[in-house]
């Protein structure tokens, strides 16, 4: 209310439309501030307040984006992420999340194209996947996870669980996949990829061209064009595997399941019109004619 304060102090001077205009705000907001007694701070509301915190309490690890589109998803009623922001900050509630801590090397030996380029825009499905693998540290242990994540609906396609980081788990996950997506929804599709040793192997390879996938992998210290599926194991591990004090090996699986499907059914994504990836894929197919 800053601007309006000083709007306050040279309205005598200027005209109150040159102010504004000036400042950069509305006549209108303007006067409902001098309406409401000129204020110094916004007045709190007690349902938006009582919305947020309700909201927050299914799922602390939930922040603002996550509890606004909640709100509109459970009571219909739209919030900016400002207004949320506040109520989250004078309850002094957070997002409860950890970084990643864990990450392994990466070696060039190949002449595989990039076919990316950091450009993940998408006009479909199946146009663009993304896969990598990632450790999954526990306290008497850890397993690998290999994902696949569909750029345009933000889906995770197919996964993998193992005590080893083998070709084996690559190549299951891939078929996997493959088995999960019809080839005509899949036409024209590019396996994106960095440099690790499973994506430059011949069996892999191998395993794309029979399939008719177009294998794209990150040119040298181009890490970044791998970050959606990167991204997707940062969220995991911070909104679940950190949070888990004492996850046991032997329940790195189930715990992985129950996550992706939850990310892939329940977590609503701004980016994908508010809705959970398989709700947005699913409006997708409905809509499209392969």
């Amino acid at each position: 209310k800053q601007r309006y304060l000083v709007i306050e102090e040279f309205k005598h001077k200027f005209s109150i439309t040159k102010l504004c205009k000036l400042l950069s705000c509305s006549k209108s907001g303007y006067y409902d501030w001098v309406n409401l007694g000129r204020p110094k701070y916004k007045a709190f509301n007690e349902s938006f307040n009582q919305l947020v915190l309700d909201t927050y309490s299914k799922n602390n690890t939930w922040g603002i984006r996550s509890v606004r589109m909640k709100i509109k998803e459970f009571f219909g009623i739209s919030l900016k992420n400002s207004t949320i922001q506040r109520y989250m900050q004078i309850n002094n509630i957070k997002s409860i999340t950890r970084k990643r801590t864990h990450r392994y090397s990466k070696v060039q030996h190949h002449n595989i194209p990039n076919l990316v380029k950091r450009n993940f825009n998408c006009f479909n499905i199946n146009e663009k996947w993304s896969i990598d693998i990632s450790y999954i540290f526990a306290v008497n242990g850890l397993k690998y996870l290999c994902a696949i994540k569909d750029l345009y609906d933000k889906s995770i396609v197919a996964y993998n669980v193992s005590n080893f980081i083998d070709l084996r788990l690559v190549l299951d996950t891939v078929k996997q996949a493959i088995e999960s997506v019809p080839f005509n929804q899949r036409k024209n599709l590019i396996l994106h990829s960095d440099q690790g040793w499973h994506f430059t192997n011949w069996q892999y390879v191998k395993l794309l061209k029979e399939n008719k996938i177009q294998q794209s992998i990150s040119s040298k210290g181009s890490c970044v064009d791998n970050v959606p599926i990167e991204s997707f194991f940062s969220i995991l591990k911070s909104e679940c595997i950190y949070l888990k004090q004492n996850l046991q090996k032997e329940e790195i699986e189930e715990v992985v399941k129950n996550f992706i499907k939850y990310y892939n059914n329940e977590r609503l994504q701004e980016k994908i019109q508010e809705l959970a990836p398989m709700q947005f894929r699913k409006q997708v197919l409905a809509n499209v004619s392969f």
